[in-house]
């Protein structure tokens, strides 16, 4: 026995059975990676899925026919007669007046034509609708909007950083297809109604149970793609970097000031005189060597002080790049002080 009705009762079952295991995995997580977005897009897909199954449940289209297990061509006086039955009223009660004005309509052949097409809703709602034309243009905004929050929730889904990016174009596709397809179905599909009205194939609640469950395996496909390699953010580099250049640049500007602390040390400022004789001697024995010469010359970079053409060049060049250098660490003596391997004059 129900406990409230055999659909209702479904559903909460679902939702338990749905529900419960989540809760139990979500428990189960580290405290730092609960709150992730992997786990929120979860959320999203558990919560959409249990919006379509109550819809699937709960919000069956209605279809008085099937309902009542009658022919589509019954009379309407019959169907009227059948409603006062199942209600316990008396044959001459009156009905409400959505169901007085359907079974109105349903006298009319086209009408139950146009209801196995748009459904029990839209025959009964529209109440301005006569032609096809116009129970087309009043169902199609309806069944846009499901398709329509189907492509946000794709969106959501693939979301940047959820790794399923590359999927949000194919869905969209997905989902635009299958609309034009129901509508392209539901506009020339042929109403066909057997003789005695009986297993009619109802068009539009068929049709709204393949869209359902189109919805509800959609999101869930996507899920279960491949998803891209997450690239890393280069913030955490940039930061990085950014702290090094700081700190060689604090290093460099206190540079300056160690040739000035080298000459007020006795052993640092011989250790330095030291270091500049011998590296003018090294550099003499180089220049004086007739093979370094003609070896620099061939190559252009000539090391003759003063000379013209390519030898001049080259010492002139050199003589630049550690000028240079020296004025970038901010340790460049005043102009004329210094030549490529002497000491500081």
């Amino acid at each position: 026995m129900p406990l409230i009705s055999v659909s209702v009762d479904a559903f909460l079952v679902l939702a338990a059975c749905i529900l419960i295991p989540t809760f139990l995995v979500f428990r189960r997580q580290p405290q730092s990676t609960r709150l992730s977005l992997d786990n929120a897009l979860s959320a999203v897909l558990i919560l959409h899925s249990l919006f379509i199954l109550y819809t699937v449940l709960v919000r069956w289209p209605p279809n008085i026919f099937q309902r009542l297990k009658i022919p589509l061509t019954a009379p309407s006086e019959t169907i009227r007669a059948v409603l006062l039955q199942r209600a316990g009223l008396p044959q001459d009660a009156t009905l409400p007046r959505p169901l007085d004005s359907l079974l109105t309509r349903l006298s009319s052949f086209d009408t139950r034509t146009h209801y196995v097409r748009f459904g029990q809703s839209v025959i009964q709602d529209c109440e301005h609708c006569t032609t096809f034309d116009e129970y087309a243009i009043f169902t199609a905004p309806r069944m846009a909007l499901g398709y329509i929050r189907e492509c946000a929730v794709a969106g959501i889904m693939t979301i940047s950083g959820s790794g399923h990016e590359k999927w949000r174009t194919y869905a969209v596709g997905v989902i635009v297809g299958a609309f034009i397809l129901e509508g392209y179905w539901l506009a020339t599909t042929p109403i066909r109604i057997p003789h005695d009205g009986m297993n009619v194939f109802m068009w539009h609640d068929n049709l709204w149970l393949a869209r359902h469950a189109f919805f509800l395996l959609l999101p869930l496909l996507i899920r279960l793609l491949p998803r891209a390699p997450l690239h890393p953010t280069p913030v955490p580099i940039l930061a990085a970097a950014q702290l090094s250049l700081s700190q060689t640049h604090q290093r460099l500007s206190t540079a300056r000031f160690v040739h000035a602390a080298m000459q007020r040390q006795p052993a640092l400022r011989g250790a330095a005189s030291e270091w500049w004789e011998r590296q003018r001697a090294e550099g003499e024995i180089a220049r004086a060597d007739e093979g370094v010469r003609r070896a620099a010359e061939k190559l252009g970079k000539g090391i003759e002080e003063g000379a013209e053409g390519p030898a001049g060049r080259g010492w002139a060049k050199m003589r630049d790049v550690v000028r240079q250098m020296l004025e970038m660490l901010a340790l460049a003596p005043p102009s004329g002080a210094v030549a490529v391997g002497e000491p500081g004059r």
